[in-house]
């Protein structure tokens, strides 16, 4: 029984927009200990106040109003909960402040809950003019109330415990919740900007951050890398697609990690295609060596993975250097990418390929042999709306 209770007062409702959900904990905490503090404020006035009874019956009145509002935020109305609230909170103010005097300090509400109300997601038109409202009523209560003699007189002692309180409950009304939501933003935000570095390079996405022009780049002198599968279709349709997704995810997965470690960019993955480009959005002199070494480190992940029959998965790789341009393309779903001739030539080096093996061109050969000490026979590729190239196996 406590679980499930326990459950309703912490967990969001679907009826909550997804916005208001990092900050409905947040705001039931808040509910909870202003809820406590009235407690303790109430027996406070039981104990030390001779005519306790019509400010205690006042408490509870409003109170009952912040408890409908805390009810509608815990049943998935959330703002229309905060706000009924926050009216609450304002009438118990200004009803203590005349009865019992401005110098316990109930003031501090009106500013307290304007500024919550501000900070938390409700539609601009509806909280800004209840915000003004309340600053308004605190100015009126400054001007009508700060000098009158209150209804009922309570001891010093009192007066001073309840300014105290009210200064502490003002802080941790405000703070608990916005220190919460605060913290849950950022961790949002932090999540959202890696999942848009997982998408793109980091450069691009803090560009794409703080730029809402298209973002288009120059690349003279990059290579690209294709990597496919060797028959793969014919394993997709032997085995079930949970074993097909286990089996690119693994693999992927494996090559995302080693793309990492060599300083370079995945640009994509089409079925069972896998793409990545050395050179963009940052020049980098070693373009082709680092993908040529990084096609060995694909070589050894893939014979690692076993087909349905158990033997080693083969890949076949391409690779062209030359120019390229880059960029951020679409508004919604947009994505980081690469075009040109050069991204062409490669997807025609790989398809023309052999299993096990590296196929460059002439271009990327000649940026290569002398660091690695290649000697290879020249081959004569005739390819689709390419004509003849002259291309390299390795």
């Amino acid at each position: 029984m406590f679980v499930q209770l326990l459950d309703i007062l912490t967990s969001p409702k679907p009826r909550h927009p997804k916005n208001w959900r990092p900050a409905f904990l947040a705001m039931q905490l808040g509910f909870i200990a202003g809820g406590l503090g009235l407690l303790g404020r109430d027996l406070l006035i039981f104990l030390t106040v001779a005519d306790w009874a019509p400010i205690i019956a006042m408490e509870l009145a409003f109170g009952l109003i912040i408890g409908v509002g805390f009810v509608l935020h815990t049943f998935g109305f959330a703002s229309s909960g905060v706000i009924v609230a926050c009216v609450g909170g304002i009438g118990s103010a200004t009803a203590f402040i005349m009865l019992i005097g401005w110098s316990t300090a109930f003031y501090l509400w009106y500013v307290n809950l304007a500024v919550l109300l501000l900070a938390v997601p409700i539609i601009n038109w509806i909280k800004w003019p209840i915000a003004v409202s309340f600053i308004a009523l605190y100015s009126s209560a400054y001007l009508f109330l700060s000098e009158s003699q209150p209804v009922f007189e309570i001891p010093a002692l009192t007066s001073d415990v309840l300014a105290i309180s009210n200064i502490i409950g003002a802080l941790l009304i405000l703070g608990l919740p916005m220190g919460l939501y605060s913290k849950f933003l950022v961790e949002e935000r932090e999540r959202s900007e890696q999942l848009l570095h997982n998408i793109m390079p980091k450069e691009i996405a803090d560009r794409l951050k703080g730029e809402r022009k298209s973002i288009a780049l120059e690349n003279p002198d990059v290579s690209v890398l294709m990597a496919d599968i060797v028959n793969f279709t014919a394993f997709s349709d032997k085995v079930s697609a949970d074993e097909v997704v286990a089996l690119l995810d693994g693999m992927f997965s494996r090559f995302d990690d080693v793309v990492d470690e060599f300083g370079v960019e995945k640009i994509k993955t089409i079925g069972d295609s896998y793409m990545i480009v050395a050179g963009v959005p940052r020049h980098r002199e070693d373009h082709a060596t680092v993908l040529y070494r990084l096609s060995s480190e694909l070589h050894r992940i893939a014979n690692e993975f076993k087909d349905d029959q158990g033997h080693s998965i083969k890949l076949r790789i391409g690779i062209n250097s030359g120019p390229a341009v880059s960029g951020v393309i679409g508004k919604s779903k947009f994505a980081f990418d690469v075009w040109g001739d050069t991204i062409n030539t490669a997807a025609r080096l790989e398809s023309y390929g052999e299993p096990g093996r590296v196929h460059m061109s002439e271009k990327t050969y000649l940026l290569i042999k002398e660091e690695f000490g290649l000697n290879l026979t020249q081959s004569e590729v005739t390819m689709k709306g390419k004509g003849t190239v002259k291309t390299y196996l390795v």
